[in-house]
């Protein structure tokens, strides 16, 4: 950083630095000493080539929690969900949470970013690595129906076609939805009450027990198909488990300027788990009548991996604090191996305080907050209306039904084996690249033009599937099918699959936050249901015109977004609940 140009502020307890690019800034810090942090009274100092801000003692917490979380990304929840960090922050802006400071400001022609960089250290990258081993058990449970699906069901007698075998065979899929929605609720109750790490480990091993019970499903058609079913029910509570531990934990061992990375990489582990469930799905590798068993238990390779770590997963400090003296000191110990700092470092103790604040005022955890409440509170209700749309609307675009059914729609359209195969791989490959790019798309476009270009762009996709589909037999339809499917994944990535998680950690104040996730994970697992119910349904009645009415709902949310939907990038809460309160 050259001098005059950028300022650098160091922020106590989160082990970051903090770059504004602003001249005038030293001008205004100056004059507004308390700005940055009521706590602290800053002193200026500069080198040669640096400018700096320090903080000279230890804050005193005689203040409230309430006036604490009013400093920089004091009032993110303790979720990591991608572009968490930039709700805060954005080009050219500082949002209002870091009080005042959004004054200095003075040229909005400056394209500097704000950036806050560090943190990483060996415990908390273990810790992390370990912790997602779930998300990539989910990934692979959500693609393992696909691709070995006609292996399956020829081993339970379920003909492709057949208007009963299809219900059937729909249900087996589905019935993983109704399993999630039951392990939401069990699993955030779980990790309150026993601990986040005990709920990653009974997650993980949740996943390895449905997934036998899969497997033995090829005993034979009759009782096979009832075990099929109890699998994918007992998998699917694992997976509503993981879509509210993981990010908890993640949230809670993180500096809060990584949380958005931290959840970036939770997505990033379900995709590669979506990719491994397909590819190895494929009849040339697993999916044949002899390997599907044995292709059924690879999502347990995870949980023995983790069995196997278990001794470098610490349990989240947050929850840590929240308990007795003894276990209090425990989670300083576990903050100072994630931070790779001394017990008695500043740093640690800041940010241990900071966390025995949030424990005392009910933090995120919700504490007596709950649906009813969240349904009677006029406040948040803009934002649990679109938190839910937007949850609901992302399965009702039909998205499982491209990686469900994808072999079979293209099948019943004529589409070759090996045109099939190609759709599979490359739809999955794009959607893991799609999910790096889309946190960077997120930090420098905005959560409402990605969901706009999102919607619109599958929109676009389903028509170009339809004419495939409805088409078979025809030159152009085999290639126009797979660069449809795999761009209608693509567009889908950059918007509807990260942004309606995201939503909630955005529109909600941290103690509500977790119940509104909770009603926005219900609605999409709810809706993730119904179509997985309906669609062959759908298909076997329209034929090539299966996905139109995925179409329609996306155009009406399409309008819907434009018209409804603020932008919630560099933001505070107060800011986000005004434009809601304004619509």
């Amino acid at each position: 950083l050259k001098h005059g140009s950028n300022f650098v502020v160091s922020a106590p307890g989160r082990r970051s630095q903090v770059y504004f690019g602003m001249t005038a800034l030293r001008q205004k810090l100056m004059s507004m000493p308390n700005m940055l942090d009521p706590f602290r009274q800053p002193t200026f100092s500069e080198s040669e080539d640096r400018a700096y801000i320090r903080y000279n003692s230890a804050p005193s917490h005689t203040s409230s929690y309430k006036d604490r979380n009013k400093t920089a990304l004091g009032d993110l929840p303790l979720i990591a969900q991608p572009g968490m960090g930039t709700r805060v922050m954005m080009k050219k802006v500082v949002s209002q949470s870091l009080l005042a400071v959004d004054l200095a400001f003075e040229d909005p022609t400056n394209d500097e970013n704000v950036k806050i960089t560090g943190g990483y250290t060996k415990g908390l990258v273990m810790s992390s690595f370990i912790a997602v081993l779930p998300s990539l058990q989910f990934g692979f449970i959500n693609g393992e129906m696909n691709t070995a699906a006609a292996a399956m069901r020829k081993a339970l007698e379920l003909r492709i076609g057949d208007a009963t075998a299809d219900s059937i065979w729909s249900f087996c899929v589905s019935v993983f939805c109704l399993g999630a929605i039951i392990g939401c609720s069990v699993g955030a109750q779980l990790a309150d009450r026993r601990g986040r790490r005990f709920a990653l480990i009974c997650t993980s091993m949740i996943y390895a027990l449905g997934s036998a019970i899969q497997a033995s499903s090829a005993i034979g058609p009759q009782e096979g198909i009832e075990l099929m079913i109890l699998g994918r029910f007992v998998v699917g509570a694992a997976a509503g488990a993981t879509t509210v531990v993981v990010p908890t934990y993640l949230g809670e061992v993180a500096p809060s300027h990584l949380r958005g990375e931290l959840g970036t990489v939770f997505q990033l582990m379900m995709c590669i788990g979506i990719l491994l469930g397909q590819v190895l799905g494929l009849p040339s590798l697993m999916g044949t009548e002899k390997l599907w068993p044995l292709y059924l238990m690879v999502v347990a390779i995870p949980s023995l991996m983790m069995l196997l770590l278990l001794g470098c997963l610490p349990e989240s400090p947050r929850w840590l604090a929240g308990r007795s003296e003894a276990e209090q000191g425990r989670a300083k110990r576990v903050l100072a191996h994630l931070r790779g700092e001394a017990e008695d470092g500043i740093n640690v103790r800041d940010e241990f305080n900071d966390l025995r604040a949030g424990t005392e005022s009910g933090g995120s955890s919700g504490g007596s907050y709950g649906v009813r409440q969240l349904l009677r509170d006029a406040a948040v209700r803009d934002g649990l209306t679109i938190t839910v749309i937007c949850a609901s609307v992302q399965q009702f675009s039909g998205i499982n039904n491209m990686f469900n059914y994808s072999s079979s729609f293209l099948a019943a359209g004529g589409m070759s084996p090996e045109t099939m195969s190609l759709v599979a791989v490359l739809m999955n490959i794009g959607n893991v690249v799609i999910t790096l790019a889309s946190t960077l798309l997120m930090d420098r476009a905005g959560r409402k033009v990605l969901l706009l270009s999102s919607a619109g762009g599958m929109f676009l996709s389903t028509l170009a599937i339809t004419a495939a589909l409805a088409t078979p037999g025809a030159e152009w339809s085999s290639p126009l099918a797979v660069i449809s499917v795999c761009s209608f994944v693509m567009a889908f990535g950059i918007g509807m699959g990260p942004i309606p998680w995201l939503l909630p950690a955005e529109m909600f104040p941290a103690e509500k936050c977790a119940t509104g996730m909770s009603m926005a994970a219900t609605s999409n697992w709810m809706a993730n249901f119904i179509v997985g119910q309906a669609f062959l349904v759908i298909s076997a009645n329209l034929g090539g015109y299966c996905f139109m009415p995925f179409a329609v709902v996306q155009l009406v949310f399409l309008m819907y977004v434009a018209r409804r939907v603020p932008e919630t990038r560099g933001k505070s809460l107060d800011q986000i609940m005004k434009e809601l309160k304004a619509r």
